[in-house]
């Protein structure tokens, strides 16, 4: 199986190039970006499985983008990351990471449905 690509959006396009980098120590395939014509583009163009919003964008900000993202890409799995007391940039990467890896999972699952 491909790895999955993952969009990555925030809100400081310098946190999102740490936490790609970081990401693809793991070996995934990932767009990070907080420029709208950019994410568009890649939601367009089918080049995104995935989908995560990073806790760094206010309520209305992350609602914002979600919907932005969802016009483009109606049924993409897109996942907000939680925001939790003492949460930091460093838990998007945990959180990119479990998103991806389920994602794998699911898509397994839906190759050999009939598998023991």
């Amino acid at each position: 199986m491909a790895e999955p690509r993952l969009l990555l959006i925030g809100r400081l396009q310098s946190t999102l190039d740490v936490l790609a980098e970081e990401l693809r120590r793991f070996g995934r395939d990932v767009v990070a970006t907080n420029d709208r014509v950019l994410i568009r583009q890649t939601l367009v163009e089918g080049k995104v499985d995935l989908v995560v919003i990073g806790g760094g964008l206010d309520d209305p900000a992350r609602e914002e983008m979600r919907d932005y993202v969802f016009r483009f890409s109606p049924a993409i799995p897109l996942h907000l990351v939680p925001r939790t007391e003492g949460g930091s940039p460093a838990t998007t990467v945990t959180f990119a990471n479990e998103q991806i890896v389920l994602y794998k999972v699911f898509a397994a699952a839906r190759e050999h449905p009939d598998a023991p």
